[in-house]
């Protein structure tokens, strides 16, 4: 891939990429050590899940992972008995889940080595962009350490009725994908997803400038990539390369053979999105969840308290921008029409936030570049001061999810969050659950535990996950209804019947959180129709006897 970028635009000399390849190295280490610290804490005999906060979410990507691991190049959605073709394709998944197969190594450690090298990957593109745009070498060191670290003004507010819900840390919904650190923290697939968006704009800018066609090929890969792993990213960027090519060709700066190279990088690119498209169309559950089942993109004010001060600093640098090189027109325009496309009328609108972090930071480091040259010290000082006020809330986050480790998600129980850590008992029913079972079992359970049945035991959950699972909230109720002593127990088997269920899972304290205070939940040794094949503390398994 480096050469392969030298042949498309300016790389930095190689002293300076030595540097922002240490920088990166050193950073994405760090992002390390909070899951360094929860397998330290791991309890005797419990199993660490590997995540520090929202293990609901890193469980899809491991199922997916997990399908890929057992020889499915197709995938399903594993939280669901709902019927589906199976033909989604997300390449970068079944590269992991290969990796794993092929290294025997756990699906978390491979996640998590993905993690790092997608987060490298990434930091290394942010300062390549970053030379394109300033000549100086400690405004680009700026840029760099700014978008690595910077947060907004999240921390600033405590939950409570009429509070802002800023994106990147607060009493609400943190947006990951806002910002670039929680990216690099939590999520191979923000992180890979981002880098391929940086490589898609730097190669088709300098397509367009130069009318280079290795450069075209290049980015109509990245376009290809992307549109495979997080189709969602294509969306923005179409729009914003296309609104850069009308204003080159507008000032003259590009000819007719940009116009050529533009349906060159399209029609490379377009297979991923027709294939998505085409999925949509013929009903594929998976796709169609996913796309409805996303929340709304928040306030503006709430994504402008997110980002924070460097947000700020790049309405300055919006200004220099404009006075600047093409590829500083580029910045602006991504920043421009990106936070005008987060409130675009579609249903996944605030996944299109991905990736506007970046030019934030750049725009801001932008700001304060013509003090590199002239008064370089006072750069440098201004530079760490901006740094420090804009590092709280990734702080926090971290604390709070090494709060949450030490808790093991206590505190998240009430909103059917699962726990990070599986206890012997929990982690031995899955584990036989994963010798006795295959792809085509449904497990009926509660949604905290079969939460992590995909990864863990290759089965498919009844319901699992708030997104993945069409109607949770229905099947939320439809499980409470199931554990009631007091509902006839031919109507429970006959239900577990008509939905394909093949194996129950019993947890004592965790179902409690699905009944009616007061409420006991049924006596299965007194079901006929339940086989036990499992029982270990706390925990049964129950395979459904087949009619």
């Amino acid at each position: 891939m480096p050469n392969a970028l030298s042949s498309c635009f300016h790389m930095p000399p190689r002293n300076e990429l030595r540097w922002a390849a240490r920088v990166a190295a050193i950073v994405m280490l760090l992002t390390c050590l909070p899951y360094l610290f929860g397998l330290a804490i791991t309890p005797p005999g419990d199993y660490y899940s590997g995540f520090l906060t929202n293990p609901d979410e890193h469980n899809v990507y491991l199922s997916l992972m997990r399908q890929a691991h057992d020889g499915a190049f197709f995938f399903s959605d594993m939280f669901t008995a709902e019927p589906q073709q199976g033909r989604v394709i997300n390449v970068l998944w079944v590269a992991l889940g290969l990796s794993a197969r092929l290294t025997h190594l756990p699906l978390p450690i491979v996640y998590h080595l993905a993690r790092v090298l997608a987060g490298w990957l990434l930091l290394m593109a942010i300062y390549c962009l970053a030379a394109q745009v300033m000549a100086r070498v400690g405004a680009r060191r700026a840029a760099l350490l700014l978008t690595a670290t910077a947060s907004g003004l999240g921390w600033l507010w405590q939950s409570g009725p009429g509070q802002p819900n800023p994106v990147d840390f607060g009493p609400g919904l943190v947006m990951p994908e806002a910002i670039t650190f929680l990216t690099l923290l939590l999520n191979p697939l923000f992180a890979f997803s981002v880098f391929l968006l940086l490589v898609l704009y730097l190669a088709t800018a300098h397509a367009f400038t130069t009318g280079s066609v290795r450069a075209a090929l290049l980015a109509g890969a990245a376009g290809l990539v992307l549109g495979s792993i997080h189709s969602y990213d294509v969306i923005p960027a179409a729009a914003i390369l296309g609104a850069f090519l009308i204003y080159l060709l507008a000032t003259r700066r590009a000819r007719g053979r940009a116009v050529l190279l533009a349906l060159l990088i399209a029609a490379i690119a377009a297979p991923a999105l027709l294939y998505q498209l085409w999925l949509q169309r013929t009903g594929e559950i998976s796709i169609l969840v996913k796309a409805v089942n996303q929340p709304p993109s928040p306030g503006p004010l709430f994504v402008a308290l997110g980002f924070g001060i460097p947000l700020a600093f790049a309405a300055v640098g919006l200004l220099r921008a404009v006075r600047g090189n093409d590829w500083a027109r580029l910045l602006a325009l991504w920043l421009a029409l990106g936070c005008a496309l987060v409130y675009a009328p579609i249903s996944f609108q605030r996944k299109l936030i991905e990736g506007l972090h970046v030019p934030i930071c750049l725009l801001a480091a932008l700001a304060i570049a013509p003090l590199w040259e002239l008064r370089p010290r006072r750069a440098a000082f201004v530079t760490a001061l901006l740094i420090v006020l804009a590092l709280p809330s990734n702080a926090f986050f971290v604390r709070r999810g090494m709060r949450d480790l030490a808790e093991n998600n206590r505190s998240y129980l009430a909103n059917l969050m699962p726990p990070l850590y599986l206890n012997a008992d929990q982690r031995a029913a899955l584990r036989v659950l994963n010798e006795q079972a295959g792809r085509r079992d449904v497990l009926l359970g509660n949604s905290l535990l079969s939460n992590y049945a995909p990864s863990l035991s290759g089965v498919k959950a009844y319901f699992g996950h708030w997104s993945e699972t069409p109607d949770f909230a229905h099947k939320i109720g439809e499980y409470s209804w199931f554990l009631r002593d007091s509902m006839p127990d031919a109507e429970r088997e006959s239900f577990a019947h008509t939905r394909g269920i093949t194996y129950v899972l019993r947890e004592q304290m965790l179902d409690a959180l699905y009944l009616p205070a007061g409420e006991a939940g049924f006596d299965a040794t007194r079901s006929p129709w339940l086989e036990p094949v499992f029982a270990q503390g706390t925990v049964t398994i129950y395979r459904v006897k087949e009619h």
